[in-house]
């Protein structure tokens, strides 16, 4: 009975931090585009130097880490 609710609380923190992550991640991708825009008119170094670079490539990680995160908490049953 105690591990069911075990399972089912991980499973609850797991779709919590999914969703945290997901959000999080596409708020600084949209602040990165913003602060970088106009995107199409620049060079790969002022690309780079650009205000919003930092937070677009947070933004990008903190979604690839939402999309990993059953495999980061070792939830091997739902994958």
């Amino acid at each position: 009975m105690s591990q069911d609710i075990d399972s089912e609380s991980k499973a609850q923190s797991v779709q919590w931090t999914k969703k945290v992550l997901f959000g999080l991640g596409l708020v600084f991708v949209t602040v990165g585009i913003i602060r970088q825009w106009p995107i199409l008119g620049k060079s790969y170094m002022e690309f780079i130097e650009g205000k919003g670079y930092l937070s677009l490539m947070l933004g990008l990680i903190m979604i690839v880490l939402g999309f990993s995160v059953t495999l980061l908490v070792g939830d091997e049953k739902n994958p």
